[in-house]
């Protein structure tokens, strides 16, 4: 018995207040002279979804799109999945979740549109370099997240997407930074648009490097060590700081910097390694294992932090 394939519709999540942006409307920033809602609604009709759902203000969308707004408006990602099932089509199996500040929505796409999920699965969707799953960047059992939605009683304003997400059977796609990379701040966006720059003939086989000179200086340079050499410098610092250097762990250090600099920002990572530090020397006896523990503990804050940020976006 041959079965049919998916019926497949797609939600692009454009309700954000884009805070980190100043305040500025996300989805009618362009890459390349295209509104960033325009490429993934693209993105999805490129993948034969014949009228994908926007989700968020009145305009935010192209002509040719369902326009729905969550309820009250700017209460997060999960009110608005509520919303857009609430006009999905019932012939509707599977459905793209995207967000529309993807810089890359057509690769995005393109990986979703042939990994479609298993018999025992509720869906597919990319996972960064970092192990981060990327829920608006999934292909989804339309039944199973009416499901999940249904399940919290209409609590969903202002509730992050993890409450869904956690109830479902994922399977996670690796994928590139660059496939999955997004736009949350100014140099998020000024980033992406120098990455979709065409090439320039005359600058191939250069770099191009900011010089941070002071006038009449030298040129700093930069230094990246090898994980070798971080074993020698942890040694150095901690007999220049009186620390034994076996109380410390690098990986736990280097893993809170990553993991709050992608959850929260970029300049919270030194502060809260040093914070990490200050609770550790005030443990009083040196104890790897209790670093850990306080390192756990400061992963665990700043996912939470991002998603109370997605919920109020």
């Amino acid at each position: 018995m041959v079965t049919a394939p998916a019926r497949l519709g797609a939600v692009v999540f454009a309700g954000g207040r884009g805070s980190r942006l100043g305040g500025v409307d996300k989805a009618a920033l362009e890459l390349g002279g295209v509104p960033l809602v325009e490429r993934a609604v693209a993105a999805a009709e490129q993948a034969g979804v014949d009228a994908p759902i926007v989700v968020g203000p009145p305009g935010a969308a192209p002509a040719r799109c369902t326009t729905v707004r969550e309820q009250p408006p700017y209460s997060g990602p999960l009110a608005a999945l509520a919303a857009a099932l609430a006009v999905l089509p019932p012939e509707i199996d599977e459905v793209l979740l995207l967000a529309c500040d993807l810089v890359r929505p057509d690769e995005v796409v393109a990986r979703l549109r042939v990994s479609a999920p298993s018999s025992d699965e509720d869906g597919v969707l990319l996972r960064d370099p970092d192990g981060r799953a990327q829920w608006l960047a999934g292909r989804y059992r339309v039944a199973a997240l009416r499901n999940a939605v249904a399940a919290l009683g209409g609590d969903v304003a202002g509730r992050p997407l993890r409450r869904v997400m956690d109830a479902l059977r994922l399977r996670p796609l690796d994928a590139s930074a660059k496939t999955v990379a997004d736009i949350d701040t100014p140099e998020d966006l000024e980033r992406a648009r120098r990455a979709l720059l065409p090439p320039d003939p005359a600058n191939a086989g250069t770099t191009l490097e900011t010089d941070t000179r002071s006038p009449g200086g030298a040129m700093p340079q930069s230094h990246h060590l090898p994980p070798e050499a971080l074993d020698a410098w942890l040694v150095a610092a901690a007999a220049e700081l009186g620390v034994e250097p076996d109380a410390v762990r690098i990986g736990t250090v280097l893993d809170v910097a990553r993991d709050v600099a992608h959850d929260v920002a970029r300049p919270a990572a030194p502060l809260s390694t040093f914070l990490l530090g200050v609770a550790y020397g005030r443990a009083g006896a040196a104890d790897p294992d209790r670093l850990q523990g306080l390192a756990d503990r400061l992963t665990e804050r700043a996912a939470a932090w991002k998603d109370d940020r997605d919920a109020s976006q």
